[in-house]
């Protein structure tokens, strides 16, 4: 019987122990001024897809390119939008472009915008 009240008092110690502590930080929250309200980018469809690889799908995404890629190069939430295409060398992509691995599988190399020094 001892054991069983001491297993009781140990397991609801550790569960009152389990909770806010002193070190838990604060949670601020900005005030409506300053908070900037994310919503998912939702494109239009485009009726057919006519662009080529360096048009801009900012409007219409993917669906508007004709490779059916469309990447965003730029920080920008509504801006650097264009059409790209799947690629295994630099020769695949226009000549500002190069080929790159954007993610880790075997189709993941795609022509990306070469990076212009200022």
């Amino acid at each position: 019987m001892r054991r069983i009240v001491w297993v009781l008092g140990l397991a609801t110690g550790l569960w009152v122990g389990c909770g806010k502590t002193q070190g838990d930080p604060e949670v601020v929250v900005a005030p409506p001024e300053v908070r900037e309200v994310l919503t998912e980018r939702r494109m239009q469809k485009a009726d057919a897809a006519t662009k080529q690889v360096g048009d801009d799908c900012t409007e219409q995404g993917a669906s508007a390119c004709l490779s059916g890629v469309c990447l965003h190069v730029k920080p920008g939430r509504n801006e650097g939008y264009v059409c790209s295409r799947p690629c295994q060398s630099e020769q695949e992509c226009p000549g500002d472009w190069r080929c790159a691995q954007v993610h880790p599988s075997s189709e993941g190399r795609l022509c990306i915008p070469r990076v212009k020094e200022a």
